[in-house]
């Protein structure tokens, strides 16, 4: 689109479950906690790579207008990693919950899903 240049994607997950949600991408991605905005916002990052962002919001902040304040649906969040093998054994030994079990893709892709405490699937992924 012409006049658009992005310079930031930030994914915000809207839910009523902020310490659980913080919890599970602290656990699962290393993430930590940059900020928190009076209860009803935090920002998290990869210490490695602090561009790795993923905010959580209240579910009814008025931030979001009104007809919006419903969970996540329809959004996979696909997560590149080093090593899905060692990755896939830390979130079964958590006993997080595995929605597609690992696999290979025909197009290279080795996989699976694990579903965050909001039921958005969240896609982990490497290429051999």
């Amino acid at each position: 689109m012409e006049g658009t240049t992005a310079t930031r994607l930030l994914p915000n997950i809207c839910t009523d479950k902020m310490e659980r949600t913080r919890d599970f991408y602290m656990e699962l991605l290393g993430f930590v906690v940059g900020f928190e905005h009076e209860g009803w916002y935090i920002q998290m990052a990869s210490p490695e790579k602090p561009e790795l962002q993923i905010g959580i919001m209240r579910l009814d902040h008025e931030f979001t207008p009104r007809a919006f304040q419903h969970p996540p649906q329809g959004v996979i969040l696909s997560v590149q990693v080093e090593d899905v093998e060692a990755t896939y054994a830390v979130v079964k030994g958590r006993g997080f919950e595995v929605a597609k079990d690992i696999c290979d893709e025909e197009f290279g892709m080795r996989r699976f899903m694990v579903a965050d405490p909001n039921g958005l699937l969240v896609n982990m992924f490497s290429f051999p």
